[in-house]
């Protein structure tokens, strides 16, 4: 990353979706456009329309966007059950400012602020993931989450088939679990986040992500869901403290696989290292 890059400052601020101008939604898609092949402002635009809100972040020095993120809060029904879930779209940011934490710690606030609004109904994070990267927002930071390489509760599987039946029900493959959208969706450009066999045999994740999701390099998502629960907050407050002490302090903190990942722009703005803010961050599991 270049010195210069680096200490340029930057704003990060949610907004409705009322409240994001014509300038922003034009930076918002020009950035989208040097990251996915098969676009077009018109695709982008209605997607953008099924979101309630917009993070972004904006270059203090002449207010350009530089990275953003498209979310909406909805709730659901699993097996007669209410649950409540925050759907992460389009999240990219130019690869200058990686490593910038402002927006990762306004993305925590929403799920925060949305959380506490039913404080007793079930609350997860959904996201759908075109390259491994993302999907190691989920395996970096949730203790609970769908899929994982270890298996796990078949109840997230439910959650997961429910908000994609709501969302997605014309993509969703129920037997393979994942969206499939045809050959002509938008898809990660090539030379962005591609798997080798060294990243496969230093990071279980990955190889996993691959074997779950193996056609993604023409477009199929994964989709994921990641628990907010309560276990996962407590558990955090222990972990904070010894994270932070070996990231900053022992500077021993490094999560598997980075030593051998391309330095292409992935399309996620937190590149593949622990990435939320730290109460919700945990040591991963590999």
């Amino acid at each position: 990353m270049p010195e210069t890059s680096r200490k340029e400052s930057v704003s990060t601020f949610y907004r409705p979706l009322r409240g994001i101008t014509v300038t922003h939604i034009k930076q918002m898609y020009d950035l989208y456009a040097s990251f996915y092949e098969n676009t077009a402002l018109d695709v982008f635009m209605h997607d953008l329309s099924k979101k309630s809100g917009v993070i972004l972040v904006t270059r203090k020095s002449d207010e350009k966007v530089v990275g953003f993120s498209t979310l909406t809060c909805f709730d659901l029904q699993v097996e007669g059950r209410a649950v409540r879930g925050i759907f992460s779209g389009d999240t990219i940011i130019e690869p200058a400012y990686w490593g910038n934490n402002a927006l990762a710690a306004t993305f925590h606030r929403r799920v925060v602020i949305e959380r506490l609004k039913k404080p007793l109904t079930p609350f997860y994070w959904f996201l759908i993931s075109k390259g491994y990267k993302t999907y190691l927002l989920l395996t970096n930071n949730f203790y609970n989450y769908y899929p994982n390489v270890r298996g796990g509760d078949a109840r997230y599987r439910r959650v997961t088939e429910a908000y994609c039946e709501a969302l997605f029900p014309e993509a969703f493959d129920r037997q393979k679990m994942v969206l499939d959208f045809g050959h002509d969706y938008v898809r990660l450009k090539g030379d962005v986040a591609e798997i080798t066999p060294e990243l496969k045999a230093a990071n279980p994740h990955i190889a996993f992500f691959e074997k779950v999701n193996p056609e993604w390099r023409r477009g199929t998502e994964l989709p994921c869901v990641g628990s907010c629960d309560y276990e996962s907050v407590l558990r955090s407050c222990v972990d904070m403290p010894l994270k932070w002490f070996r990231k900053h302090v022992l500077r021993t903190h490094r999560p598997a696989g980075i030593e051998v990942a391309p330095t292409s722009p992935s399309g996620s703005p937190w590149q593949d290292t622990d990435v939320l803010p730290d109460g919700l961050d945990r040591q991963r599991a590999s």
